[in-house]
Parts: structure tokens; C-alpha cells; sequence
């Protein structure tokens, strides 16, 4: 492994006389080191071991070249590209040689086994493991495009305790934080970064060295160095580039980079039934009775859609784990860019509104919108009961934006109203009846049409229709008596009545 001279030093751990580099600026270079022998040229990308006194006035030096001197070397030493480091004169050249030398192979070690744990499908966690000591004791994570830590440091995250965020699933990054970075738009303009960054506190009261890893050219994970026991090191970035690099490894040789997250089957099944493609039905009902649900309900599907910040962020995967992991008795997966939830609401006394209501703070923390399908028994028919939560979902956005979830029952009549006029405008579906009424009130100043609605919406009550009019019974006789004889309208035909009150819906909006 090439080391740079900052790395050696502090390996070194002697009290510097003198040096002419800061860490920040040491190149990961030097392949080996040897002592000085009267050599003519200082030569690129090795770090020599000389006493002072062995050394000539002047010497040329390539770019890249460094040294460890003990005692103080001549001037122009300090002056060209050699990076320079002098140590106290009474430390013995062997003594130094024998460290500096043991310093590499431990590196060399390290970088070997890291490529034996990539080849040998170790995974992740055990390159973090191998690693983590090289960092100064700070805490050393990588987590998946889904916020899953595929390999940490410590059982306990610091980040989080140290920030005082509470942490449930040691293996996923707590809901409060993935909602803060989806909608921070510094960390999605550092999604594409090739380089080391630092991650300023935010939610996060401690800074955070970042390097992220891709997979196919797209951003598949980053590995994190937390500052969170001791102030980070001028040559850290390089090391962690060096090891992000063996990370990288393990993403390419991957297959399926999502961790070790199980496979929902049943979530995969669910998703083949909204794609009307046929699943065998013993299979279903095996994977339900694994989860304690009966096959025959009660169901209910939500449709969810995720805020624009999480599809440019990609956190739609880690909310559907979420979502199975802290909501009971719910399979929640991926399907065309939305979120679906299929619940057995058994555990819910069979309550649409239980589960709502149970669940809206989640929603809203997360900027999430729902539409609710009916309860319904077959699952085998989740397809249109789904279309039911997905219309229920997209006529609540148009009609009520303001409110976080929408049932298709609510929604179903505005629904068919949109429908009935996408071709037609809305006055040539009404009822003859109710335009020719519409007609008379306006060339005559009377309120018929109101008085009409008022009947129809009180179940064709005469007596708690004149209340809410505040007119006299006879007076309120006078007006149906005279609205029959301008429109003709039968009140005991129900086919007709359920035309006037869809007409006047359309109309009188």
C-alpha cells in the first residue's frame, strides 16, 4: 500500500524538530522506504532514512521524493519539492528504519486482507471492521442507496447517539433522518462527488467524511467517517479513498447491492397481481399464512406518493422497509414510482379509518399523500382495488391538496363527475329538467334550483327542508307544487331522481 509521509509520522508517534508539509497536501505516494546512501538524486515516490550529518550540501530532488531526517538537515532540503520530516538526533537510524519498515508491512498486511475479504465475499462489514482501527477511533459506516448500514464500526450508531437521535433498527439509518437529507438539497447535490467530501452538521451535530460509491455509473452507497471522537487528520481523505476503493469492489462484484435485506416474496407476488399477470394461488395463500393472515381478508390497499425529494434522492426503497418493519400487518413495496401498502386489517377491527388514523403523523412527517381502496375479502382481486386507492389518491390531490390522505369512498362521485365531462362540458349531461329550472330562476329572480337541491339532500323531507330554508310549511308546498308544474318532475321515480342529483352536482358546483 503507498503511504504518505503524514501517515508514517504519526505512526512514528516522535515529536517532530521540524517539517515543511502539512498533512492535507501529502500525496498517498510512497511505495517503500530506504536509508540514504550517498545517492546523487532523491528520487520520486520513496521516503528515505538518513542521519543529517550523512548528507551533502546540495542534492537533486524529483517531485514526489520524501524524507525522515534525524537531526536537522542543510537548508536547501527545506526549500525544494522534498517533503521533509526531522526528528530528535538522539533516535538511532536502525531504530527508525525498523519502525518505518514495520509501518508499511502493516499496511501492506491491511491492503491484503481487504482484497482477500472482496474476493472471498466477506462483505462489507468485514472490511469496515479491518479498517476502522487505521481511523483514530472515530466511527466508520457504510450504508446503500436504501439507508441500510451494510457495514458500521460500532453496534451502537455514534452519529446518532451523539446527536441525541434515537435509533431503533441498529442496521437502518432512524425515519427523522432520511427525511431530513431527502429534503436537503446539499446532499443531493453530493450524490454525484467522486472525490472525499465533508458532510458539514446538520442534523448531525458532528461532521462527517464522505466518499460515495456507484454502481454502473448511478450512486449506490457511501462510506462515512464520523468525527466523532477525535478531530479528523489531514491525510484522512486519503484513507479513506484508499479503502472506499475496496468498497467500490465489493459493489461491482455484486449482483444485487440492496445489503442483506431478505427478498419479500409476497411482496413480488402482490406487485405480479397489480400487473394482471397470474399467480398460483397455493403459493399466495402459503406466503399469507407465513404472516398469520387469512386469505380471505379483510384487505385494504393504499396507494402512497412519495414527495419529489424522494424520487430524486431514491429513498422510495427504504421507506417501503420502514413501512413492513413498523407498521403491523402490512406489506408495502415499489411499483411505478409510488409506494403500495396492502394491509390485513384484522388488526385494525376491520377499520380503514384505524389504520389512517394510526399511521397520518408518519405520513406527514414524511411528505407522504394516500389514497384509500374499499375493504375488500380476495385478495386475488387487490388489481382494481388498487386503481380504486390510486383514483381515490389523484382526485383527493385535485379536489381537497390540503388534506395528507383521501378514501375512494369520498372521492368516487367526483370521480365520475371528472369522467362524465372529460368529452362534453358539464350542462349537456344535466337533466332537461334542471336546465329549464336553471333558466326560469335567473330570468325571474326565484330560487327554485335551491330549494330543489336543499329537497333532494334532505331525503325528500318537506318538513326539515322548509327549517333549513326558514319558509312556512305551505310556502315550502307552494314551491315543490310549482317547480312539478314548471319541469314535470315525478318524485317516485328514482331512476329520475338519481339523474337530478347527479345534474345538479355538475351544475351548481
Amino acid at each position: 500500500m503507498k503511504l504518505c509521509i503524514g501517515v508514517v509520522e504519526d505512526a512514528l508517534g516522535c515529536p517532530a524538530l521540524y517539517k515543511n508539509y502539512v498533512n492535507t497536501d501529502s500525496p498517498f505516494n510512497l511505495e517503500g522506504c530506504e536509508i540514504y546512501c550517498s545517492e546523487a538524486v532523491l528520487k520520486a515516490d520513496v521516503l528515505y532514512l538518513a542521519p543529517s550529518d550523512t548528507l551533502p550540501e546540495t542534492i537533486s530532488i524529483q517531485d514526489g521524493a520524501a524524507m525522515i531526517c534525524i537531526g536537522l538537515p542543510p537548508e536547501s532540503y527545506t526549500k525544494g519539492p522534498l517533503r521533509l520530516l526531522a526528528l530528535d538526533e538522539k533516535l538511532q537510524l536502525g531504530e527508525l528504519s525498523n519502525k518505518v519498515i514495520r509501518i508499511f508491512q502493516e499496511y501492506n498486511a491491511l491492503e491484503l486482507k481487504l482484497l482477500e475479504g472482496v474476493y472471498q465475499g466477506r462483505g462489507v462489514q468485514y472490511l469496515v471492521e479491518l479498517m476502522a482501527p487505521s481511523f483514530n477511533h472515530n466511527e466508520l459506516a457504510v450504508c446503500n442507496e436504501d439507508f441500510h448500514l451494510i457495514g458500521k464500526s460500532n453496534q451502537v450508531n455514534r452519529m446518532c447517539e451523539v446527536s441525541g437521535i434515537k435509533q431503533t433498527d441498529p442496521d437502518m439509518l432512524p425515519p427523522e433522518v432520511v427525511t431530513f437529507f431527502k429534503n436537503d438539497i446539499i446532499f443531493y447535490k453530493v450524490r454525484n462527488l467522486k472525490e472525499p467530501f465533508i458532510y458539514e452538521p446538520s442534523i448531525f451535530t458532528i461532521r462527517g467524511l464522505c466518499m460515495n460509491v456507484f454502481h454502473g455509473g448511478e450512486y449506490a452507497g457511501r462510506v462515512v467517517l464520523a468525527e466523532d471522537r477525535n478531530a479528523f487528520r489531514g491525510y484522512e481523505a486519503g484513507l479513506l479513498r484508499f479503502f472506499t476503493a475496496y468498497v467500490q469492489l465489493v459493489f461491482d462484484l455484486l449482483a444485487d447491492r440492496s445489503g442483506t435485506m431478505p427478498q419479500d416474496h409476497l411482496g413480488d407476488m402482490l406487485a405480479d397481481l397489480l400487473r394482471g399477470e397470474s399467480v398460483e394461488s397455493w403459493r399466495l395463500e402459503n406466503s399469507l399464512a407465513q404472516r398469520g393472515w387469512d386469505f380471505n381478508g379483510p384487505y385494504l390497499c393504499a396507494s402512497i406518493m412519495p414527495s419529489e425529494r424522494d424520487y430524486y434522492n431514491r429513498t422510495i426503497p427504504y421507506y417501503c422497509q420502514m413501512f413492513n418493519r413498523d407498521f403491523h400487518d402490512c406489506c408495502s413495496f415499489e411499483y411505478n414510482g409510488d409506494i403500495v401498502c396492502v394491509v390485513h386489517l384484522e388488526h385494525y377491527d376491520g377499520s380503514v379509518e384505524r389504520f389512517a388514523s394510526t399511521y397520518l403523523e408518519t405520513f406527514r412527517d414524511g411528505y407522504f399523500r394516500v389514497g384509500y381502496g374499499n375493504i375488500f375479502t380476495d385478495i386475488m382481486e387487490l388489481r382494481p382495488h388498487f386503481m380504486q386507492a390510486n383514483i381515490a389518491l389523484r382526485t383527493g390531490l385535485r379536489k381537497f391538496p390540503s388534506l395528507w390522505y383521501h378514501k375512494f369512498s369520498e372521492m368516487v362521485l367526483y370521480y365520475a363527475e371528472a369522467k362524465l365531462t372529460e368529452e362534453l362540458d358539464a350542462r349537456f349531461f344535466c337533466a332537461p329538467e334542471i336546465l329549464a329550472l336553471h333558466r326560469y330562476d335567473k330570468e325571474n329572480q326565484s330560487d327554485y334550483l335551491h330549494t330543489l337541491k336543499v329537497y333532494l339532500d334532505n331525503q325528500m323531507n318537506a318538513v326539515k327542508t322548509s327549517k333549513e330554508l326558514f319558509v312556512h310549511r305551505t310556502t315550502m308546498e307552494y314551491r315543490l307544487n310549482r317547480i312539478v308544474e314548471l319541469t314535470g318532475i315525478d318524485f317516485k321515480n328514482a331512476d329520475q331522481i338519481l339523474y337530478l342529483i347527479l345534474s345538479i352536482r355538475l351544475l351548481v358546483k
